[in-house]
C-alpha cells in the first residue's frame, strides 16, 4: 500500500515538473515502472540508476524479468561495478558504468574531541550484510585503540550492545557531516560487509577524504579499491590484523587514498561525460523528428 501511495505522489510530481529527463533509482521497482509509463505518453527520456540489489538480493528477486523489460527501453542505466555492466550489456541494456560521488573534506563537521589513543571508525548503518559481531570480536582484540561504530543501534540486540569491550563506542546514527567529521579524524576506517556484490557507500567516503581504508576482502570492491586499501577475510582476527596494520602505515595508506580519489574521480566524469552524450543523442533525434514531421 505505500508503494501505491508512493507512486501516485510520484506521477502527481511529474505532471507538476514535466522533466525532459527523469532519474530513478532501484530497488525498489516501483520508481522504475512509473518512470517508464510516464517517459512512454510524454516526452521525457528516463534513466535508471540500478543499485546492486536490485539485480542481487534475494528479496527483489521476482523483479528481475520486469528490470530486464524496464532496462531496454530505459535512455541509460548506470550501475556501479563491472560485474553488473557485463550483465547488462548481455541483455542488450544502453549502461554506463558510474563510480559514486566523493565527498571533500570541507563538508565534514568537527569530529570527537580529541584522544590518548588511536581510533579506527567503523564505518558501517547495522544492516543484515554487516558481520557486527565479528567487529566487535575483533575490537576486544585491540585493547590499544577506541573503536567507534557508526549506525543506528536499535538494530543491535541489547545483549550485542552489552557485551561490547570496553574500547567500544557507538555512536549512533548521526547527521552526513558529523558522518564524515568521524572519518576525518580517524587513524583508520574499517568498512566490512558480507555481501558479495556490494559497493559500498562509506568506501567511497573513506577515499574521498583521503583517509587509511580497511575493507573485507570481495571481489567487486577488490577490484574497485585494491590498489588503495588493506583487504581482509571477515573473521576477527583477519579484521584485527588488517586495522593494526592499516594503523602502522596510515601514512602511506592515506596518501594511496588521494591518488585513488582522483583516479575515481576522473572515472566518474568520463561516465557522467558519456551520460550526456546519450541522453543527448536522443534529444537530438527527437528534434530532429519533429522538424521532419512540420516542415
Amino acid at each position: 500500500m505505500r508503494y501505491v501511495a508512493d507512486a501516485a505522489r510520484m506521477w502527481h510530481r511529474l505532471r507538476q515538473e514535466r522533466p525532459d529527463v527523469l532519474v530513478v533509482i532501484s530497488p525498489p521497482v516501483i520508481a522504475p515502472v512509473v518512470g517508464w509509463l510516464w517517459s512512454a505518453l510524454h516526452p521525457c527520456r528516463l534513466v535508471v540508476d540500478c543499485h546492486t540489489g536490485a539485480l542481487h538480493w534475494p528479496k527483489w528477486g521476482w523483479t528481475r524479468p520486469l528490470h530486464r523489460f524496464l532496462f531496454r527501453r530505459a535512455q541509460a542505466v548506470l550501475v556501479q561495478t563491472e560485474e553488473d555492466e557485463a550483465r547488462l550489456r548481455a541483455w542488450g541494456t544502453p549502461v554506463v558504468l558510474l563510480p559514486d560521488d566523493l565527498p571533500d573534506p570541507s563538508e565534514a563537521a568537527a569530529g570527537p574531541p580529541g584522544r590518548r589513543v588511536p581510533r579506527v571508525v567503523v564505518a558501517g548503518s547495522f544492516d543484515w550484510n554487516e558481520p557486527v559481531a565479528a567487529a566487535l570480536a575483533a575490537a576486544a582484540l585491540l585493547p590499544e585503540m577506541e573503536v567507534r561504530l557508526t549506525g543506528d543501534v536499535s538494530r543491535l540486540p541489547r545483549s550485542v550492545r552489552a557485551g561490547a569491550p570496553a574500547n567500544v563506542v557507538f555512536t549512533g546514527y548521526v547527521p552526513y557531516a558529523q558522518f564524515l567529521g568521524e572519518l576525518l579524524t580517524a587513524d583508520v576506517v574499517a568498512v566490512f560487509s558480507t555481501d558479495p556484490h556490494i559497493m559500498n557507500r562509506a568506501a567511497f567516503e573513506t577515499v574521498g577524504l583521503g583517509r587509511p581504508l580497511v575493507l573485507s576482502d570481495l571481489p567487486g570492491l577488490r577490484a574497485r579499491f585494491g590498489e588503495g586499501a588493506v583487504l581482509c577475510r571477515n573473521d576477527a582476527a583477519s579484521m584485527a590484523e588488517a586495522i593494526r596494520l592499516a594503523q602502522r602505515d596510515r601514512d602511506i595508506l592515506a596518501e594511496r587514498s588521494r591518488a585513488l580519489r582522483r583516479r575515481l574521480q576522473a572515472q566518474r566524469q568520463a561516465a557522467l561525460a558519456q551520460l550526456q552524450s546519450m541522453v543527448r543523442s536522443r534529444q537530438l533525434r527527437a528534434a530532429g523528428a519533429r522538424v521532419r514531421s512540420h516542415p
